[in-house]
């Protein structure tokens, strides 16, 4: 069967979606499915080499502007090399477009939505016309695979039957973590990771991180990561009084990061709602063997489970993140390593990589 992955971001753009679905891509081409990629002009693509096609449209300033435009790129690709499929990670462009390719060709599409801000407040005209193009695409769509409980309540409000509804989340190959040595530190630390934006929540982890600062003298704070918040994130680490046990560390890949993530106490995830879909930096902190803290956000209610691998706290609410940080570090053995093994299974690379070929040929037989 042939694949196409049709794309709003891509690599070499940093974050947790390009890399998971690239992840994705090299997966399902090892079982035999022939996946390419169709994906928006990024900074610095030119100089990307991979190992598989990646279609680069360019990255229009207002999509709804340009949907014809789209077609044209699917008509393009599929003229050259017929696909069986296409696979939308995102609704608006992606699978809005996809709705009339269908139409054009018969091709089936589905839809995995990234984040849980599908739909905006209708405050005005255009916010009203992006929800319709957002609908339309869930709609049309031959399935649509939901990342998170919370991701599939939202797509079921908006009127999408449970039948074409399916749940998958991320995957992850937990095998390098077991051959990556700790971090060498001096001073324990518990480990947070992301991008450095606004939604990440790091500002209320400093703050968190401030009030337990006395109680745990010995714990350091350090997160991994770049992004436009750095000096604010820096300044707020300033200003609580314990800079010097506050580290931002900058973006880490490969075997560096697991380092970091093998050295760690625990992991936490601070995030506020809106746009976090499935942290996959939960997948990869239970395959380093991980207690987890994490605010209540899509996918975080689905991998932890409160009290035995992690513990869950409201968003936005330093004291109760700092009060769960507190009680992690203290009561060893509370949360289990063997239950953290456990529900790691469910997430496996090989396992969801076979549940979305089993879907790719369900949907691709139903059209023939």
């Amino acid at each position: 069967m042939r694949v196409l992955f049709f794309m709003g971001v891509y690599l070499p753009r940093p974050g947790g979606v390009p890399r998971n679905t690239h992840t994705l891509v090299s997966a399902l081409r090892n079982t035999g499915v022939d996946v390419e990629v169709l994906a928006p002009h990024e900074e610095g693509d030119q100089g990307l080499s991979l190992p598989y096609p990646v279609y680069r449209y360019p990255r229009w300033p207002v999509k709804r502007f340009f949907t014809r435009a789209y077609l044209l790129w699917l008509l393009r690709i599929w003229s050259q090399k017929p696909f069986d499929l296409i696979h939308c990670h995102g609704i608006d462009p992606a699978a809005y477009a996809s709705s009339f390719f269908k139409v054009l060709k018969g091709v089936p599409y589905i839809v995995t939505p990234r984040r849980t801000n599908l739909f905006k407040e209708e405050r005005h005209l255009l916010h009203r016309y992006r929800n319709r193009r957002a609908r339309r695409g869930l709609l049309k769509a031959d399935r649509v695979t939901a990342l998170s409980s919370e991701i599939q309540r939202i797509v079921e409000s908006a009127g999408v039957k449970s039948g074409r509804i399916v749940r998958i989340p991320h995957g992850i190959d937990p095998t390098p973590f077991g051959s990556v040595r700790p971090m060498e530190r001096t001073r324990p630390y518990v480990l947070a990771l992301g991008r450095l934006v606004a939604f990440k929540g790091f500002d209320c982890l400093i703050r968190a991180f401030s009030h337990l600062a006395d109680r745990r003298r010995e714990i350091d704070l350090v997160i991994v990561g770049d992004g436009p918040k750095y000096g604010e994130l820096k300044e707020v680490a300033r200003e609580s009084g314990f800079l010097d046990r506050v580290h931002l560390v900058g973006r880490k890949e490969g075997e560096e990061k697991l380092a970091w993530y093998r050295g760690a106490r625990a992991f936490i995830l601070p995030s506020y709602p809106g746009n976090e879909g499935f942290p996959n930096v939960l997948l990869e902190a239970m395959a380093a063997g991980l207690p987890i803290v994490a605010t209540r956000v899509s996918g975080a209610e689905d991998v932890v489970i409160h009290g035995k691998t992690g513990y869950l706290v409201p968003p936005h609410d330093s004291n109760a993140l700092a009060d769960a940080i507190d009680l992690i570090l203290t009561q060893k053995g509370v949360i289990s390593p063997s239950a953290i093994s456990t529900l790691l299974e469910k997430y496996r690379l090989d396992a969801i990589v076979d549940r979305y070929r089993e879907l790719y040929g369900q949907v691709i037989r139903e059209y023939t």
